[in-house]
């Protein structure tokens, strides 16, 4: 929101910001000496003439926009929107393709029902961009499969889809990246004649997202003659991970290593949990903190220094680096739980004064005055994961069960949620918010399977009574 305020004033809508408020009570408390009180904390880097990169530009006016509208209540309903619109592209060209005895509405409200008996319906209420990933699972699994079959329009649509996916979060458009290999492989495998397509509608969708941080670029150099800067958090989860933090103890203190500058700012508390990634990155206590309370300048010049960092690292320690990703990437993927979605007594306090919502304000609800039912309803969502991942995987093995094109479909949505936990486990740090935003797909692939399995048997007990 604040980032999205910043924005719409740099384009020339003037206006208040849903912050002043509890700026306001926090100047107001200043004055009068109340201990305790910390000033509203954006994590953003401050150094001067830099613009934060770590969010969504795209995402960010948009909830600054509905912000500024006291509509923020939008962002669930295009949660929605964006939700149906992916199933219902999918289903629309398979059942173009293969038919099924149901209506199209029912076709895709079956799926979407088995969806909601997991996370789904915590994400779309979440206002947060986590929908839009596995949004942008579906459309690379649609394109992949279903490309070759899909009306020029349905095509446009997809990559219109994909590329609001794609630029609603900076983890999304690695993602993209990572899966174009994915797709052309599973392309090659359904048709070699033109296995090229999809990666290549796909590699569009990725390119957009390229483009998008092109402009922000541009745009801040040119609006504000400022640089775009990513937080380190590569660097981060180099240093918790074991690789990076070898390498800074052997190498620093370096001046030509900028990174080095972390480390140094590492030594200035013993406490062991300074070194996790989410302390690194966002922590301002001087037990816990080091990046955030290093100067603007350095922070800057860590900030751009991860990527060489990374590399270096790799040629350092190549089995270290490779495993510790690894391992991430298989911690992550079994964190599903939909804790980092519900409302806290602190981020009632960091939103006391925030603007924004049209019909209500930042408050509890029913599930978080009482959370006695969340351990249960975890148990629940991962019992529906791993059922539904056996139905995949045995509709996947058993022959002739479903067509092979919903076969490739499924498994294009299961590579998407490995590397979606490799992307998020190994680059940020395994949450269970990553996990939980995505693993819903699960039992929706796996009655949408299950849909044609059953069709397929209902033409086969036709055909054989005609015999």
């Amino acid at each position: 929101i604040s980032q999205g305020h910043t924005a719409l004033r740099q384009l020339g809508w003037g206006g208040e910001s849903p912050l002043s408020e509890r700026n306001a009570k926090w100047q107001a408390a200043q004055g009068t000496g109340v201990a305790g009180e910390a000033p509203p904390d954006t994590a953003e880097i401050e150094a001067d003439h830099t613009v934060d990169g770590s969010r969504s530009t795209v995402y960010a006016l948009i909830a600054g926009t509905l912000a500024r509208l006291q509509a923020l209540e939008g962002l669930v309903l295009l949660n929605v929107v964006i939700v149906f619109a992916a199933v219902w592209l999918a289903m629309r060209v398979a059942m173009r393709r293969w038919g099924l005895p149901v209506p199209l509405s029912q076709a895709i409200a079956m799926p979407i029902i088995a969806a909601c008996f997991g996370s789904l319906p915590f994400f779309v209420a979440y206002l947060m961009p986590d929908t839009f990933a596995p949004v942008l699972l579906l459309v690379v699994a649609t394109l992949t499969v279903f490309g070759r079959y899909m009306t020029p329009l349905e095509i446009v649509f997809a990559i219109v889809l994909g590329t609001f996916a794609v630029v609603a979060h900076l983890s999304h458009l690695a993602i993209g990246l990572l899966l174009i290999p994915v797709s052309a492989v599973v392309s090659i495998a359904l048709d070699r004649h033109r296995w090229w397509l999809a990666p290549a509608m796909f590699a569009i969708i990725v390119g957009m997202g390229f483009a998008e941080q092109s402009m922000l670029r541009t745009a801040a150099k040119s609006v504000s003659g400022s640089e775009v800067v990513i937080k380190p958090y590569i660097t981060a989860r180099l240093i918790q991970d074991g690789p990076g933090l070898k390498y800074l103890e052997t190498h620093c203190p370096d001046a030509a290593i900028a990174s080095c500058k972390l480390y140094e700012a590492l030594q200035w508390s013993d406490d062991p949990y300074r070194i996790t990634a989410t302390h690194i990155v966002f922590e301002t206590s001087p037990r816990l903190g080091s990046f955030r309370l290093m100067t603007p300048e350095d922070q800057r010049a860590v900030a751009d220094d991860q990527i060489p960092f990374f590399f270096e690292v790799l040629k350092d320690q190549p089995v270290a680096t490779v495993m510790a990703f690894a391992k991430n990437m298989f911690i992550q993927s079994g964190w599903i739980g939909v804790d980092l979605t519900l409302t806290t007594d602190k981020i009632l306090a960091e939103h006391e004064g925030v603007t924004g919502l049209g019909l209500s304000s930042f408050s509890h609800g029913r599930l978080t005055q009482d959370r006695g039912w969340y351990q249960p309803v975890t148990i629940w969502h991962g019992t529906l994961y791993l059922v539904s991942l056996s139905v995949i995987l045995g509709l996947i093995l058993l022959p002739r069960r479903v067509p092979g094109e919903v076969k490739a479909f499924a498994l294009m949505v299961l590579f998407g949620l490995l590397v979606n936990a490799l992307v998020c486990g190994g680059i940020s740090q395994p949450s269970t918010r990553y996990g939980a935003r995505v693993v819903w797909l699960l039992p929706m692939i796996a009655v949408f399977m299950m849909m044609f399995a059953v069709r397929d048997r209902q033409f086969a007990t036709t055909a054989e009574g005609r015999a």
